[in-house]
């Protein structure tokens, strides 16, 4: 509620409007806000008015569907004592005490429900650059049947005059941005994704200032000409974006047990085995075939009651069930990855967990 109220509060001190009322002293075009992060639309009505002193009764036709409690309303040259709303035909009074005859100002802010926006980002990732080009674009349509004539939208602090036909959709470029850091990465972690498969992702780190929720393409330069590489979505909520691009076809991996023996077993009376523990070694064989240098994170899933006794390679603790190791490997080159842990105290199955578990 504090932020809606903060934003409203912004808009006022934007430059103003006025849409022709009852009593009105000026007349100028109408505008409709969208502010960064929110996807709703305001309008904000100006009227300038002649005060007089002692009270003063303006009728203001409110959108038929708006609710009052969603308009907010500010006046200039006296005080705001009272809204009466009818029912029956949707108006309202706005009953304002002046203490002499001036000229004032009544500010209505309301939202726009017939118009609907969607956040757009686009990556463009050219060979030579460390980093892709990121367009922020905005689709805008009217999902009502009656035209909006041409208006000014300021969105994300930018201005765009335009208007919109029953059922029409614009598409506005808003931004353009480098990404602050960036790397191509592929992904195992057959627990997570639900296949064996090897997936390519582009890690991003973004302004924060230019955070939506949004859809996300990824574009990628090639010999061919512009390769579209998919697409994902974003909460709009971190400077971190993990963006799944597609599939490393050309990343393999072989991943085998080579040992698990049961040790220190423990039975019940009826002989049934009830407590144990294990030591267990697993190998990886990890190939790029593509002629290009790549990095790998591949994700082990294990049960949580597990010791590391040796591993071949560095390895980090993704979760108390779950570590992954990272690997940078040549064109055409082959690394073998091994690793041994213990099972403690285990009741069932081994340590080393399978993704069908």
């Amino acid at each position: 509620m504090k932020k809606v109220l903060l934003v409203l509060i912004i808009i006022l001190f934007i430059s103003g409007s006025a849409l022709a009322q009852d009593l009105i002293v000026e007349k100028n075009p109408e505008e409709i806000f969208i502010f960064a992060g929110d996807s709703s639309f305001y309008q904000k009505e100006t009227w300038v008015v002649e005060l007089q002193p002692g009270e003063n009764i303006y009728s203001w036709e409110k959108p038929f569907s708006v609710q009052e409690e969603e308009v907010f309303i500010q006046v200039e040259g006296g005080e705001l004592v009272s809204l009466i709303s009818d029912s029956s035909n949707e108006s309202t009074k706005i009953i304002i005490v002046a203490e002499e005859q001036t000229k004032g100002k009544i500010y209505l802010i309301f939202p726009l429900l017939y118009l609907d926006l969607n956040y757009l980002y686009q990556y463009f990732w050219e060979p030579d650059k460390n980093v892709p080009a990121g367009t922020l674009l905005v689709d805008i349509t009217n999902e009502g049947q009656e035209p909006i004539p041409e208006s000014h939208f300021i969105i994300s602090g930018k201005e765009f005059i335009f208007g919109l036909k029953p059922y029409e959709t614009k598409r506005l470029v808003v931004d353009e941005f480098q990404a602050v850091r960036a790397e191509k990465i592929s992904r195992y972690n057959p627990l997570s994704y639900g296949d064996t498969d090897v997936h390519f992702f582009w890690d991003l780190f973004v302004s924060g200032d230019i955070l939506f929720p949004a859809k996300i393409e990824c574009f990628e330069g090639s010999t061919s000409g512009v390769v579209f590489l998919g697409e994902s979505y974003t909460l709009g909520e971190s400077s971190e974006l993990e963006i799944k691009v597609g599939k490393s076809n050309d990343i393999t991996i072989e991943e085998k047990i080579e040992k698990q023996d049961k040790l220190n077993q423990v039975y019940n009376r009826e002989g049934k085995e009830v407590l144990y523990d294990t030591q267990e070694k697993k190998v990886y064989k990890v190939a790029n075939r593509s002629p290009e240098r790549k990095k790998i994170e591949v994700f082990v899933p294990l049960q949580e009651s597990y010791e590391l006794i040796s591993h071949s390679v560095p390895l980090s603790r993704v979760e108390s069930n779950q570590i992954s190791f990272v690997l940078e490997i040549e064109p055409q080159e082959e690394v073998e990855v091994v690793l041994e842990v213990a099972g403690k105290n285990l009741t069932s199955g081994f340590a080393f967990r399978s993704w069908q578990y």
